[in-house]
């Protein structure tokens, strides 16, 4: 059986874990501030990127980034990358990966083509992180 999420406080965690992220502060310094433990904020913030990371997976249908070969934890699935559509239905798609590259994709693409693509530009991992 499994456990039923509280909304509240997953939506309280993910604003104090942003919060941290912009105050620019150690955690220990920030939890200190803010009254809660070093302990409880790693563990929401791991078990707040793994949620996503599920998610994502689910939606896309494909492996965890770090089975595809994402080598940082900034490049992970939980990165939200902005995404401006043309208003034109005709107008090609211009996707700006992560690592720079600019992949333009004409109207009436294939989509799972485009994940194969973007797959690529992702570097393999190396053997150290296989370990």
């Amino acid at each position: 059986m499994s456990k039923v999420r509280d909304g509240a406080k997953e939506r309280y965690w993910r604003k104090l874990i942003q919060r941290q992220g912009k105050a620019g502060e150690t955690i220990a310094r920030f939890c200190a501030r803010e009254g809660i433990s070093v302990h409880q904020f790693h563990w929401w913030r791991r078990t707040l990127r793994n949620r996503d990371r599920q998610v994502t997976t689910k939606l896309r249908g494909s492996r965890p980034a770090r089975e595809r070969g994402a080598s940082s934890p900034e490049r992970d699935a939980t990165t939200f990358v902005p995404v401006r559509l043309a208003f034109s239905a005709s107008a090609p798609i211009e996707v700006v990966h992560p690592g720079g590259c600019v992949v333009r994709v004409p109207a009436g693409f294939d989509p799972p083509s485009l994940l194969r693509i973007l797959a690529t530009l992702d570097p393999a991992p190396s053997a150290a992180e296989e370990n």
